[in-house]
């Protein structure tokens, strides 16, 4: 007998996100898929940058504890578990100036000779001590290998049609 799966698919709109001023600082989870392709998975140092429209950004040049959410059998061991095993979703926390709309670049940077093959990645908003967490950003699709040492990702703040592939650029840090 064949199984059916069901998804359910929860539409949110995005309109603007609670101005908390310049100073306050939020909480947000970044989630990270890594794809179930051979040589995926990677030990190699990893970075984030993402932003809004408004120019709020927030830097973690160190993706490290991870909060496994999901591991293929026997992708997880105990004891020293540092993230992007193949087939696995990882949770990362990270803290920054509050964004005042929703989260419409993000960029990874890794720095290692790793072939690492993310799926896709999204950012939500941690509120009320942590305890809810609101999704802030559109699902970032990368299902390619990053190259290696340059900030690799997506714009849709400023697209003009390209946006949906992602592309390498550089920033002054």
């Amino acid at each position: 007998m064949k199984r059916l799966r069901i998804l359910t698919v929860v539409a949110i709109a995005f309109t603007s996100l609670p101005v908390q001023g310049s100073s306050t600082i939020c909480s947000y989870s970044v989630e990270i898929e890594t794809t179930c392709a051979q040589s995926a998975a990677t030990s190699d140092h990893v970075s984030v940058r993402f932003g809004d429209s408004e120019g709020n950004l927030i830097i973690v040049k160190h993706l490290n504890n991870p909060k496994p959410l999901y591991a293929a059998k026997g992708g997880v061991r105990r004891g020293g578990y540092g993230g992007f095993g193949r087939c696995a979703i990882d949770m990362f926390e990270a803290s920054g100036q509050c964004m005042s709309q929703r989260v419409c670049y993000l960029y990874l940077k890794k720095v290692g000779s790793d072939d690492w093959r993310p799926g896709w990645v999204r950012v939500l908003h941690r509120q009320d001590g942590g305890r809810v967490v609101v999704p802030v950003s559109y699902m970032f699709y990368f299902r390619t290998f990053v190259p290696e040492n340059v900030w690799y990702g997506f714009d849709y703040c400023h697209s003009k049609g390209g946006g949906f592939v992602p592309h390498v650029v550089s920033f002054n840090e």
